[in-house]
């Protein structure tokens, strides 16, 4: 039996691909570190907050964006854990999550993981690939 795959997709159908890193250095160390090592051009925007009805505060989670504008693609190093919780909590050993939208192709991305690995601040990475619709619904923005 031929085996099925499931590709996730953003609300707007636009392929997307999650890696999840796990690394214990700061985020803007991290982002330097994806800058140099993979010639990549991350920059700080503006934090993901969460409301949270049942915490007085609400998470915040940082947030770096790099737009490839001659491949079309777009990545988003995520932060995973706040003070006040996870982003997702289904992935509560993933210290970061690498979301990449656009023109992907499932090649490049196993490429990047491998790169991602090789990297002196990085834990772990890998591919994210049986996430439920409630996980993945704080990565679409």
């Amino acid at each position: 039996m031929k085996k099925k795959i499931h590709k996730l997709v953003s609300e707007s159908n636009e392929p997307l691909a999650l890696i999840g890193i796990v690394s214990h250095e700061n985020d803007y160390r991290l982002s330097w570190a994806f800058n140099q090592y993979l010639d990549l051009k991350f920059i700080k925007t503006s934090s993901l907050t969460l409301e949270h009805p049942k915490r007085e505060e609400n998470p915040v989670f940082s947030v770096f964006k790099y737009e490839d504008e001659e491949s079309f693609i777009q990545y988003f190093l995520i932060a995973n854990k706040s003070e006040n919780g996870y982003l997702t909590a289904e992935l509560k050993n993933v210290d970061y999550i690498l979301k990449i939208t656009g023109d992907i192709k499932e090649l490049a991305v196993k490429e990047l993981v491998v790169k991602i690995k090789k990297m002196e601040f990085v834990n772990t990475a890998f591919i994210i690939e049986d996430l439920t619709a409630k996980g993945l619904k704080n990565l679409i923005f």
